[in-house]
């Protein structure tokens, strides 16, 4: 079965087909992909599409539809991991929204055995990313890579980092008391709301979940 991975480029194809350290042939307007043994895998892709299909540099979407194409421009095999469709973003990850909805934990093991993890937002950046893949396709509310299990307040990521520390704490501010409120002294779970911000919930709560794989 093939995988699709979305890559949107934020960078143009000259940043990352030419030698930025050599002025000639930035001035000549030559680049490596007229010598190929200087470029690196990533660089040959790009350069066969920009041959290929005329390609407009910083303008283009790429689709990566094979298991091979993307082994050929990553040293590490996130197909194999994976085993899914992920979306690719440069700079911040790549993501995998499941509409299934589980118990917190059920969920973190599907992430995990994906080579992965729940989704740990890292910037706002990050939250607006995800923000999308909820509203497209039309969910409410996600579980993330944050609880407070071991000591109630005491918000951790799921990989054993303080929340605070992964450049990303806001809560929801939807309702009329504050967040986290461990509503019923039961909720533990931090998922994020369509409507920005996280909020806390029982970990048992059947929620739909975003995995992520980080390179």
């Amino acid at each position: 079965m093939l995988r699709y991975l979305l890559v949107p480029l934020c960078v143009t194809l000259y940043c990352l087909a030419m030698d930025p350290s050599d002025t000639t042939n930035v001035l000549q307007g030559k680049s490596l992909c007229d010598n190929d043994q200087n470029m690196s895998a990533i660089q040959q892709l790009l350069c066969a599409y920009r041959t290929n299909q005329r390609m407009i540099p910083g303008q283009q979407i790429i689709y990566i539809n094979t298991p091979q194409q993307w082994k050929a421009h990553n040293s590490v095999n996130l197909i194999d991991k994976a085993g899914s469709d992920y979306l690719i973003t440069p700079g911040i990850g790549a993501h995998k929204l499941y509409i299934r909805k589980l118990p917190w934990n059920r969920a973190r093991r599907i992430c995990v055995q994906e080579g992965g993890h729940l989704a740990i937002i890292n910037s706002n950046s990050e939250e607006k990313l995800l923000l999308r893949i909820l509203e497209e396709n039309k969910i409410g509310t996600a579980w993330l890579g944050v609880h407070d299990l071991y000591e109630e307040g005491d918000w951790n990521t799921i990989l054993d980092e303080p929340m605070e520390s992964s450049g990303y704490a806001k809560w929801t501010t939807k309702f009329d008391e504050q967040q986290p409120n461990n509503y019923g002294g039961k909720q533990h779970c931090g998922l994020l709301l369509k409507e920005g911000g996280m909020n806390d919930a029982e970990c048992t709560d059947g929620v739909a979940f975003i995995c992520e794989i980080n390179f």
